[in-house]
């Protein structure tokens, strides 16, 4: 147990949760979301004053923390560097210095510097020293058209029918918000960027396959009444919201994974930081999968020669331009 500051700050006001009670919620949960976050390089959603007040994104260490959550080093991409200059004008360092946690008061610990989300990339940071960047895990990011929980459950389905296909286990985890991750454990043979167009070439033939369902559309006023298949948490350096991380919405939702039986039954923001013993007693479909990992470079084979078969052409797609 650490010692909390401000514990009786209102972090959620809709449903009255304090400071005290997602410190609690972190300490409770760490051995269900530690498989998840350790070994990663972690990116923090942190809200200092609760979801009163604006929130932000931090990747940097800050000099306070302990020095027993580690520090890696990631190199920033040019082009992200140049999309987003300092407003300072001062220059713009070229390296991240990601933290990376190992135990359970390192949850608590982030907890109590105002943390609610907690997102990790596809690669662990063995991945990153050998320069690799491997992933152990692909993610396709369904995200749906507001009020769409029936659509968006099918297009999981069909996700995890996609993958099986092409030789690839998958797991369904309700993220929180109003859509589902279906993630598939790799074992990391094959680098980042291959894993990545291959990321893109199922996206583009599940939206072939399912026009009526699916879009590679990334703006919103683009897909009509169509479920978005986001490929670009496969990206390097992307991150996507770690399971049993709390989500910075009103009633305090959880990202959990599940069984494909409970997706036909649960929403994606079914758990909430109320159910934190019930989540403690479930089974963890994602980390069972991961001790099966599927071949890497058997699945992007695979990918190609279906794209292929198909006929089908990649589009450039640039997010911030797009």
């Amino acid at each position: 147990m650490i010692e909390v500051s401000n514990a009786d700050r209102i972090v959620f006001p809709a449903v009255s949760r304090t400071k005290g009670d997602v410190v609690s919620y972190y300490e409770r949960i760490a051995p269900r979301a530690l498989p998840h976050v350790v070994n990663r390089p972690l990116s923090i959603r942190r809200f200092p004053k609760g979801l009163a007040a604006p929130g932000f994104f931090q990747k940097n260490v800050p000099a306070h923390y302990p020095e027993s959550i580690a520090r890696l080093a990631v190199p920033r991409s040019h082009a992200a560097t140049r999309r987003h200059p300092r407003k300072d004008g001062k220059s713009e360092s070229n390296v991240t210095n990601y933290p990376v946690v190992s135990l359970a008061e390192h949850l608590a610990y982030l907890a109590n510097q105002g943390a609610i989300e907690l997102h990790v990339p596809t690669c662990r940071v063995a991945s990153y020293v050998n320069g690799t960047g491997a992933p152990d895990r692909i993610v396709l990011d369904l995200d749906p058209p507001a009020g769409e929980t029936e659509l968006v459950r099918s297009a999981a389905f069909l996700a995890r029918d996609a993958l099986a296909a092409l030789g690839l286990g998958s797991v369904a985890v309700a993220t929180g918000s109003k859509g589902y991750h279906v993630i598939a454990p790799l074992i990391p043979s094959a680098d980042g960027e291959t894993v990545f167009l291959a990321a893109q070439k199922l996206s583009a033939l599940l939206a072939h396959h399912h026009p009526d369902t699916m879009t590679l559309a990334f703006r919103v006023n683009q897909r009509g009444r169509k479920v978005f298949v986001d490929f670009l948490r496969n990206a390097p350096n992307a991150t996507v919201v770690a399971p049993f991380s709390l989500r910075a919405r009103p009633r305090a939702t959880v990202a959990v994974p599940l069984t494909w039986e409970e997706l036909a039954t649960t929403a994606p923001d079914a758990f909430t930081i109320d159910d934190v013993e019930r989540l403690m007693d479930r089974e963890d479909t994602l980390a069972n999968a991961a001790t099966t990992p599927g071949d890497a470079l058997a699945f992007t084979s695979a990918v190609d020669a279906a794209f292929e078969r198909e006929g089908l052409a990649l589009q450039k797609f640039d997010r911030f331009r797009s």
